[in-house]
């Protein structure tokens, strides 16, 4: 009791109906993106302005800086894979690795169905407001929420929304149902310690999975960057190659 459910891996539907589509890239066109659209499929390769979409709705959700323009099939499962674990699983889901592979290999129509299931999602989350954090176990599953503009909602949703019951002095908290006295209320929502202690070992096993997460990132990205030192030394020894061939040249030649 007390955790959340772990985020649905959902593989995008196909698109068949073509006004649907057309809504589609009407609703995309509508967010400001930091390069022009040339062709949806490349463009939205990389994951960078899938990233950016998001951030236009939920800016507090999404750290740009964690997302940098790719062409190697690395860099960007890279970025969709942060995507993946940071982002989308705050919005109750996660894209399926076979689309994630279609889509960074910029395959016909797979950017356009993962794009259509985002618009979903954000609808829902600006309708319902965006669910984040554990459930807390004394508030019988409250959590904290963000508005569309990023900011949390103030107080614990347990202790909220207190309402009298008419002809009576007992009142009853609408998140859990349960029923409190005016002096009990006067005081506020007291937890007893051994829920505070469930409560702190699930925070601390959070911290500690972000963790692990950010170590794998880093991680990868040093293969990342060892990759392309190996191949910068490459490209130097060829270079220092061509240059003594032509220093070898020119001493023939008497030109040196």
């Amino acid at each position: 009791a007390g955790k959340t459910a772990p985020p649905e891996v959902i593989i995008a539907p196909p698109i068949d109906d073509d006004d649907e589509l057309q809504a589609l890239y009407n609703w995309v066109d509508e967010t400001p993106l930091s390069r022009p659209k040339r062709n949806i499929s490349r463009d939205f390769a990389d994951g960078v302005l899938f990233a950016e979409i998001i951030s236009h709705s939920f800016p507090r959700i999404v750290e740009m800086h964690n997302y940098s323009p790719a062409n190697s099939q690395t860099q960007k499962m890279y970025n969709w894979n942060t995507l993946n674990q940071k982002v989308l699983r705050k919005l109750g889901y996660q894209i399926h690795p076979q689309d994630l592979d279609e889509v960074t290999k910029a395959a016909p129509g797979a950017i356009e169905r993962v794009l259509l299931v985002l618009k979903d999602a954000l609808e829902e989350a600006k309708h319902t407001g965006l669910r984040i954090g554990r459930p807390s176990v004394a508030a019988g599953g409250a959590r904290a929420a963000l508005t569309p503009d990023g900011r949390a909602s103030s107080g614990d949703d347990a202790c909220q929304s207190i309402e009298a019951v008419r002809g009576g002095d007992v009142r009853r908290m609408q998140n859990g149902g349960r029923a409190i006295t005016p002096g009990a209320a006067s005081r506020g929502c007291s937890v007893p310690s051994h829920v505070h202690r469930q409560q702190q070992r699930e925070v601390d096993q959070e911290l500690l999975t972000e963790k692990e997460q950010t170590i794998a990132e880093l991680r990868e990205m040093v293969v990342i960057m060892s990759q392309k030192i190996k191949k910068l030394e490459q490209l130097v020894r060829i270079k220092d190659s061509k240059i003594d061939a032509m220093n070898q040249k020119l001493q023939k030649y008497g030109l040196a």
